[in-house]
């Protein structure tokens, strides 16, 4: 098993600021972004995340904010299974009901 390197674990937190740091239409862009990863995940504690590949380090003081937003930056990978179901079904909204 392969542990994730502290610049992994980084990346998309130097990523979504220097991006933010850019331009408003991005900060606006990641804003959305975020606001749909916390909300399809929902409320979650750092310990419920998969931590298999992620040094012990990492887990534990100030490189733990870090984490978390590594994990927000990736939400698809945790939403829930039938989160990803309903996304994937046609509506039935517009159809008249016989």
């Amino acid at each position: 098993m392969k542990l994730r390197s502290s610049l992994e674990i980084c990346l998309p937190l130097a990523v979504f600021v220097a991006a933010c740091a850019l331009s408003i239409p991005t900060l606006v862009l990641a804003l959305i972004w975020l606001t749909i990863g916390v909300c399809s995940i929902g409320h979650r504690a750092l310990n419920d995340f998969p931590t298999a590949d992620i040094p012990r380090r990492w887990l534990r003081g100030p490189r733990r904010g870090c984490l978390w937003f590594y994990h927000l930056a990736w939400w698809p990978r945790y939403t829930p299974v039938n989160l990803r179901a309903l996304a994937g079904r046609p509506s039935k909204a517009g159809k008249a009901v016989r």
